[in-house]
């Protein structure tokens, strides 16, 4: 009897376990329960009990806690019990595939980089029973159970709409041929500040990892790059510099 009892513990453990497991994921952006959306494992909107995250204002977890549908919001990281929704700060990013090569938009969805710091032109989608993968050359990978995701975002949730063609605008101080420029390009954005410094990108990069860099002479712009602020580093646009101290509104 004492041994069919103490075998039957490690089958309510297990059960216990997997109950926490399936309380606790959910969906990305998406109202739960406990009213706040988790955008990524430590990221979250309040909803406000309406059904809508209210994006005015951006909440993190601290260091070693996760987002969750529990009471607490913040749960400590645990193995047998993963967050609510999935990382989501290499969604569009073309540096999490090390040739620059395309950017896992959400979990089937991607674009292609072509050795360029953001992605540009058709959206592409991954086969059905196959998710993005910027570890891999072939973009679409084969899905398996508990598989670490590049962008762990639903579909249903990246804004597929055709980007708007490229104008062409003349840059200061060429006075002969004017030369194309997709808004939002490095160059772009130093034409708007018509000064040397650090600046922001266009659209403002959420994890405010990414900013441009301008240099002028003679009213002309010499230099516009793009770069990314080293690790664990953010950057502060009133400051013009990357800093380690995390902006409320970044993810």
């Amino acid at each position: 009897m004492f041994q069919k009892h103490n075998n039957f513990i490690p089958i309510l453990v297990a059960l216990f376990v997997a109950f926490l497991v399936g309380q606790t994921i959910s969906e990305c952006n998406v109202c739960q329960s406990n009213k706040v959306a988790c955008i990524n494992s430590t990221s979250f909107y309040l909803c406000f009990g309406d059904g809508m995250p209210h994006t005015d204002q951006l909440y993190h977890c601290l260091d070693g806690f996760q987002c969750s549908n529990l009471t607490a919001i913040c749960t400590q990281k645990s193995n047998q019990r993963p967050p609510s929704c999935g990382d989501t700060s290499q969604c569009g990013q073309c540096s999490a595939h090390r040739n620059y090569l395309f950017a896992c938009q959400s979990r089937g969805i991607f674009q292609m980089c072509y050795g360029a710091s953001r992605p540009t032109g058709k959206f592409g989608y991954c086969p059905t029973g196959t998710v993005c993968d910027a570890s891999s050359d072939s973009i679409c990978v084969r899905a398996v159970a508990n598989q670490t995701l590049t962008c762990d975002l639903n579909d249903q949730l990246v804004d597929t709409t055709t980007a708007p063609p490229p104008t062409t605008t003349e840059i200061p101080g060429n006075t002969t041929e004017p030369t194309t420029v997709t808004p939002g390009t490095p160059l772009d954005v130093c034409r708007q500040h018509l000064k040397t410094g650090l600046y922001a990108t266009d659209p403002v990069d959420p994890s405010c990892k990414r900013y441009i860099s301008c240099y002028f002479k003679n009213n002309t712009v010499v230099k516009a790059t793009e770069y990314d602020c080293p690790s664990d580093s953010y950057f502060q646009a009133e400051m013009q510099q990357c800093s380690y101290t995390k902006p409320a509104a970044c993810l």
